[in-house]
């Protein structure tokens, strides 16, 4: 989802910043800037709106690559736990001490990491879309002499496009599945979860419970109706920001994992001016021009033509870019693109993206692009890079890391991990 020009309106500064980086070299190409100030504004915000509606937020690190200084820069506002979205973000959350509350709700944990998970994350509650994997908990619970609190997923009996992420119970399935669970020892559950928990209407602006949401509260019920069960915890994830928490709590939730919200890349976003402010934007450069048409490195573009769960075909034709060397005009000079395809349809879908400027427009090999979407980091190529940058509200930037997809620190000359022991980053997360 494109969203260039929020950026450039409410956050012009970081986009000045991304170029001048890139033009002097501090960051290179494919590089996914993280603007820490303005992360921070969002977390404290997004942290006094949940404690006012006295629910609990887990933090959804995915999106920023699971960065160590940005979820340190979030959890300093007092937002304490994380949620893994899979193994591999529980493991590289729990590289660097980051605690991880809620695992399971969009990854199901694979069997033979459970041990892992309940011996060395110990979440607060883990998701489960099946009986048998709440069998396999189970069984690894009571070896460990250990109670397992679980929650179960459930989803509307309606369109598809209410489970973008397959897995879960309908509201009749959630309570027989729950009765089995709770007979199996090692494992009790304690409340229910869903995604997406909010709609979004462009022409009103407006948010809305979502069918999974009611269906949610309804399994809920019957929880506590037929089986006795005490449930307390309802995770409403999906769209959580400041707009949507207070509805939210207000129909029963008691828990939220914002994760865009902190980057102000809702895709919603886009439509009006959240309390939240664009915190990332894309930096790379023109690779070659071929026949007129410039091709911009982008092996690590990952922008989804998303509103919500609708794929959206106007907007995915086209995305927005600025392009130029000077970075205090590189604002005036904005250039459409086309993203990459993807790999069934395009062999080198994950190299380049093609710059559409207007007529008789001159650009350059080497000029600087600098875009802003709805990034996913976790899912970009391996070439993804991350640099976190403090002082660019207070124009003295300053290069904290140059990071991977996973939050390993990266050596900028040859971009070798720096610090496998993790003491170069658990330094830099204790200065901050």
């Amino acid at each position: 989802m494109d969203l260039l020009e929020t950026a450039i309106r409410r956050n012009p500064e970081m986009i000045r910043t991304a170029a001048e980086l890139h033009r002097t070299g501090e960051i290179p190409v494919n590089t996914y800037l993280i603007d820490l100030e303005t992360v921070k504004h969002n977390a404290e915000i997004i942290k006094k709106e949940v404690d006012q509606a006295h629910v609990t937020a887990y933090l959804c690190a995915k999106q920023i690559g699971r960065n160590p200084l940005v979820c340190r820069t979030i959890m300093n506002t007092g937002i304490r736990k994380a949620i893994a979205l899979d193994i591999e973000g529980i493991k590289a959350l729990n590289r660097y001490g980051i605690p991880v509350g809620h695992v399971g709700h969009f990854g199901q944990i694979p069997t033979n990491e459970i041990q892992y998970v309940l011996g060395k994350i110990e979440p607060e509650v883990i998701t489960v879309f099946s009986v048998e994997k709440a069998k396999q908990i189970s069984d690894i619970a009571l070896k460990m002499g250990k109670t397992q609190d679980l929650l179960v997923k459930i989803l509307a009996r309606t369109h598809h496009i209410c489970n973008p992420v397959p897995g879960g119970f309908t509201v009749e399935e959630s309570t027989n599945a729950a009765r089995r669970i709770n007979q199996l020892g090692g494992v009790r559950v304690v409340g229910v979860t869903t995604y997406p928990a909010c709609n979004f209407n462009i022409r009103s602006r407006e948010y809305t419970l979502s069918a999974n949401f009611v269906s949610m509260m309804n399994g809920a019920r019957e929880l506590e109706r037929e089986l006795g069960i005490e449930v307390e915890h309802i995770n409403a994830a999906g769209r959580n920001c400041v707009q949507t928490t207070a509805m939210l709590a207000e129909n029963g939730a008691t828990h939220v994992e914002p994760g865009h919200a902190f980057t102000g890349t809702l895709p919603d976003m886009a439509f009006y001016d959240s309390p939240e402010i664009p915190a990332v934007c894309y930096v790379s450069e023109i690779s070659h021009i071929v026949q007129d048409l410039p091709l911009m490195f982008a092996d690590s573009m990952m922008t989804t033509a998303m509103i919500g769960s609708i794929k959206n075909v106007v907007d995915y034709e086209r995305i927005h870019t600025v392009v130029g060397t000077d970075p205090d005009t590189i604002i005036q000079n904005k250039v459409s693109a086309v993203p990459q395809e993807y790999w069934h349809n395009d062999a080198t879908w994950h190299m380049y993206c093609a710059l559409l400027p207007e007529q008789n427009a001159k650009l350059n090999v080497g000029d600087t692009v600098v875009a802003a979407f709805r990034p996913q980091i976790y899912r970009a190529p391996g070439s993804a890079r991350v640099a976190v940058v403090s002082g660019i509200q207070r124009k003295k930037p300053k290069l904290l890391g140059l990071f991977d997809r996973s939050g390993l620190l990266l050596d900028r000359e040859n971009e070798n991990p720096v610090g496998l022991d993790v003491f170069a980053v658990q330094k830099l997360m204790n200065e901050m």
